[in-house]
Parts: C-alpha cells; structure tokens; sequence
C-alpha cells in the first residue's frame, strides 16, 4: 500500500486573521467508502482569501482551506467500486443532508445544512486528503491536473449562467475580471449572448478579459459605466449583470446599470450586511437572484467544457507555489491583483 511509507503529512492551517502555517499531521485514515487522494494542485478563491482575512461570514479558523483540487487516487477503501489507484481525479465539495425540503427537490446546492470542504470543515490543501467516493469525479485525459484545480470555479460560473437563463441575443454586463468573473464572461458567450461588457479596476486583468471574448472592457475608476453603455449599447440594452465582486459598489452599479425588467444574478461573496437599492428593484421591476456554488450537473458540464477546450482555464492561473510557501501564496493573492489572477497551491 503507497501510503503505508508515510507517517506525517504537511497540511495548511489558517489559524486566525492572516495567520496561516503549515504542520504535520497522520496519514488520513480511508474508511469503507472513502479514497486516499494524492493532492497535486489547491487553488486560492475569494472565500478562501475572506478567511484569510478574517472576513467570511461563514467560515471560522481554525481551519484547512482548499476546496478547488486535483491529484490522483493512491487508496480505496474495500466498498469503493467506480474509482481505482491512480485515477486522475478532482472533488465536488459539497457536503448535504439528502433530507431538507432543497435536497428532496435536487436543489441540495441549498441544502438547509450545506457544508463545504474546506470552509466549514478541514479541506485539501494538504499532501494527501481523504473523501467519500461518491464525491470524486475521473479526469478525462485532455484536462491536466493543473487545469483541473479551476474546475470547481468553472462550475460556479456554469451555473450562475444557466441559472440565470441568459437568452441568445441578450447583452451582459459582467461585474469583476477575477477568476469567477473571467469565466462567467465565457459561460455567457457561450450560452449566446451577444456583447458582453467586462469591468474592474485593474487594466491587467481587463486584457485577459479581451484575450477571452470579452467584447468590451471597462475601467470604473476611470470610466462610467452607465454613459458607457449607453453610447455603445444603446438604451435600455442591458439585459443581464453578473456581480461577480461581492461589495456594495458593485451590487448597486449592477442595479442601476441592468435596464428595467432585467436581471441581476449574485454570484459574488460578501462579507456581511450591504446596504442595496432595493426601491430601484422594486420600481424596475428589476429580478434579483442569488448564485450559490452549483449542482452535480454544472460540475460535469464544465469538465466537459474545459475537456473540449470551449472554456479556457489555463490562462487564468497566474501564480503556482509550493505548499511550503502557502502564506506567501495566500499574500500574493491578496496583495498583488495587478498582476494575479488565480494562485494554485502545489501539494506534491
């Protein structure tokens, strides 16, 4: 058995606001239905650096992140049947009842008592991480393991689209050119939408939305995004924004931006109560809908996706470290968004 040479395991730990160490830990133990993964690649996403920070409304340290990952299977448990030592794999990290009223309807992606590896328990970014079988996709052969850390964001991109029922023809308004934002930009243009307008505050990272079919980038600090629209668009042309950011400059430019009787679906994370324009809402008859991670579905569509090249993944992964360096992984992704778009911890 591989993993009967090792003892201890290094795994993070976020142990407080910007506190995060690496320690040694057993061997995690594989039950019956469990498999023993070889973690290869964790990446950092913006619930991850809110924790960081200490501003996530819901995770509390101490806690091991990592909930976007890739490695290959080194154990099975004996009840374990569709995976075997050394599938390539990747996880959906969701954790459900299977008995609330949302999981009874398969919106278990608002299970009543959703946890998510890595954020309300311990998750991958460790050198080995253990995880029910039924929770483990394979990897095709045209995804590398690299690419298949952006799996899990791509499938939160996958459904606020589809959630969102974005029709052929509409114009979209993405908020934020982070990794979220950069591949909702995509999902939508593959879902048929007809310009998609792209904005944030870093000019670096505006290119890369060009770079992936971003028909029109804006910088709000230096741009209004209404005269914007208005002048390229037209009036009354926006149909759809994705927030993709998670503040309340955003949330607001989103309403006051979609045109009346459009919609505007929250993908970002906030870090607690925001202050909104709700009368606008109301007097537009403006459609506000909440985006939350995604369903088996999304998951598997968006390795279809990445497999056959349709979306691209790779040229948002800016930064790889080792795991032995995580804070300065973890700082990188907070400090530097001039130049950092998606940060990848190297487990192996």
């Amino acid at each position: 058995m591989f993993v009967r040479y090792y003892v201890y395991v290094k795994r993070a730990r976020v142990l407080g606001p910007r506190k995060i160490v690496v320690e040694d830990v057993p061997v995690p133990k594989v039950s019956r239905s469990e498999v023993l993964i070889k973690v290869e690649y964790c990446g950092i996403c913006g619930s991850d650096i809110h924790a960081f920070l200490g501003k996530h409304p819901f995770i509390k340290p101490p806690i091991t992140p990592g909930h976007e990952f890739s490695g290959t299977v080194v154990e099975v448990g004996e009840d374990v049947k569709s995976i075997s030592v050394g599938d390539r794999v990747t996880v959906i990290p969701q954790l459900t009842c299977g008995k609330c009223y949302n999981c009874r309807i398969g919106r278990y992606n608002i299970c009543r008592n959703l946890k998510v590896i890595g954020c309300q328990v311990d998750g991958a970014m460790a050198e080995f991480f253990s995880v029910d079988e039924k929770l483990v996709f394979k990897l095709p052969d045209e995804i590398s393991l690299k690419e298949a850390a952006l799996i899990e964001p791509a499938a939160v991109a996958v459904h606020a689209v589809r959630l969102s029922d974005v029709r052929l023809g509409d114009n979209v308004v993405v908020l934020g050119a982070g990794p979220i934002g950069l591949l909702t930009l995509q999902c939508a243009k593959l879902s048929g939408a007809k310009k998609v307008v792209v904005t944030d505050l870093i000019d670096f990272r505006l290119k890369l939305a060009e770079k992936l079919g971003a028909d029109y980038v804006v910088n709000v600090a230096e741009t209004d995004l209404e005269k914007f629209v208005e002048e390229e668009l037209g009036v009354d042309s926006v149909d759809l924004v994705f927030e993709c950011v998670g503040v309340e400059a955003t949330i607001n430019q989103a309403i006051d931006v979609v045109r009346k009787g459009g919609q505007v679906v929250v993908v970002g994370v906030f870090s607690g109560k925001t202050p909104v324009k709700i009368h606008l809402v109301q007097d537009r008859e403006i459609v506000l809908k909440g985006s939350l991670m995604y369903l088996r579905e999304d998951f598997q569509r968006a390795i279809d996706l990445i497999a056959s090249k349709k979306l691209q993944v790779s040229p948002l992964i800016t930064h790889v470290v080792p795991l032995s360096r995580v804070e300065e992984a973890y700082r990188i992704a907070v400090e530097k968004k001039t130049e950092a778009v998606k940060v990848l911890v190297r487990c192996s």
